[in-house]
């Protein structure tokens, strides 16, 4: 009974003092030990699941090295530490945490006054256009100051909400008014402007069209043909020609009213036949410019027209149809050959593609895109205008450009490796199909070459 009674004790000493160690801190060696369930971990220590075991272990850092322990043979995981670590802090309810914590943060309402105080200057998008456009109106702001304003302006207004809450709130008339501003930067600006406004957004360009748009660009447009400092009016005509193709393109109630209203005098056509006619003198850059500019626009909205034809035979929905019947109402492909384009096409074959300089059989200062812009207008325009009828020196010239183009775009594309990279094969394609529709003239191919 005795010796029981000892057991009994002896085992209950034993129990109270598993439960005493294992609710006492891990005290960390250099070897691999095993940590009890309850233990505290000590922060900087490496700790591992040991998978052979089932144990988890730790042991002291070792300060001799940098390295970062990876035992892979174990397949060891520290993310015990971190979440052990994380537990320790997040349970350290202590006042000197606290304390430390009231010091580095400030408080709730300290934080909402200084939000406050940074929100007062926060504006909307609609009020900062309402702001610049009311600035607009007075009359005393300088000319840099309104170069300033209008460049905001678009930048604003290339965002179609945008756009169109400028556009309902009636300021079109007062940006139109400083298209007639004697500066012509801030006429510049101004264009710039209206074509943010406008560009790909129909409900904007009905209202730019109900507030006189039209008469505007027509009026500055001409206006600049007749100015004798080719240098700030070259600008203003391909400023203008830019803000006229946003509007006119993708909207052929705009088309109709430009080029073939009678209260244009002269005519939409006529107009933009003499701008690319415009001969700058000692400035040949500037006409090149200004007339594929003008061939451009033309090009694009003959290929618009084609395509709205195209949709509404091969998808003839109500919409599809009633769209054509608007573009089928303009009479484009007459006023083109009878404004003389079809010249204007020949004559910048001729001349504006040309200017390369060929050295180890590649060129160099040579204004790629405008080439490629004039090779899709002859493309484009090849079924409405009569090649044959050129004479033989115009023939023999044009053949020559074609084969020099041809020549040299062979030799560019052979760097290009996949059609990602494919603008030069591109630009041969074309000149190639440019010089196999002029031979269907029978008398191009008759010129003594």
């Amino acid at each position: 009974m005795k010796t029981l009674g000892v057991l009994i004790v002896m085992g209950v000493f034993f129990v109270d003092s598993l439960n005493i160690s294992r609710s006492s801190e891990f005290i960390p060696t250099d070897e691999w030990k095993e940590i009890l369930p309850g233990q505290i971990i000590p922060p900087g220590l490496h700790v591992r699941q040991n998978l052979q075991t089932g144990f988890t272990e730790a042991r002291l850092m070792n300060n001799k090295s940098n390295e970062s322990y990876v035992n892979t043979n174990n397949n060891i995981t520290g993310i015990a530490l971190l979440s052990q670590s994380t537990q320790n802090r997040a349970g350290d309810t202590s006042g000197h945490h606290s304390v430390k914590n009231r010091q580095r943060f400030r408080s709730y309402e300290e934080l909402r006054t200084d939000f406050q105080k940074m929100n007062v200057g926060v504006r909307t998008d609609a009020e900062i256009i309402n702001e610049i456009c009311l600035e607009l109106e007075d009359g005393n702001v300088t000319n840099e100051r309104l170069e300033v304003l209008l460049e905001d302006l678009s930048y604003y207004l290339h965002q179609i909400d945008n756009a169109k809450i400028f556009a309902n709130n009636g300021n079109f008339p007062l940006i139109l008014k400083l298209l007639l501003h004697p500066d012509h930067r801030v006429k510049k600006k101004a264009l710039q402007a209206i074509g943010a406004a406008i560009q790909g957004n129909s409900e904007v360009k009905a209202i730019a069209l109900r507030e006189g748009i039209l008469e505007k660009l027509h009026y500055i447009l001409k206006a600049n043909l007749d100015e004798q400092n080719y240098t700030k009016s070259s600008e203003i005509l391909l400023g203008g020609i830019l803000t006229l193709g946003a509007l006119l393109r993708h909207f052929p109630l705009s088309q109709k009213q430009f080029f073939f209203t009678v209260q244009f005098q002269p005519t939409g056509y006529e107009l933009l036949s003499q701008i690319a006619s415009l001969d700058a003198p000692d400035n040949e850059a500037i006409s090149r410019k200004l007339c594929v500019r003008v061939i451009t626009l033309l090009t694009d909205l003959y290929s618009e027209r084609l395509t709205a034809q195209s949709v509404s035979k091969e998808n003839p929905t109500k919409a599809n149809v009633d769209t054509w019947n608007i573009y089928a109402g303009i009479p484009f492909e007459e006023g083109f050959v009878s404004s003389g384009f079809c010249g204007r096409l020949r004559f910048s074959l001729q001349r504006d593609i040309q200017g390369s300089t060929l050295m180890g059989g590649l060129s160099t200062s040579v204004n790629h895109d405008l080439r490629e812009k004039v090779v899709t207008a002859c493309l484009k325009f090849a079924n409405l205008c009569d090649w044959a009828s050129l004479g033989s020196t115009e023939k023999h010239h044009i053949r020559t450009q074609l084969d020099l183009l041809i020549g040299e775009y062979e030799l560019l594309s052979k760097d290009e490796v996949n059609e990602n990279d494919s603008y030069f094969t591109d630009m041969l394609q074309k000149c190639q199909k440019l010089k196999s529709t002029l031979q269907y003239e029978s008398d191009f191919q008759k010129t003594d070459l």
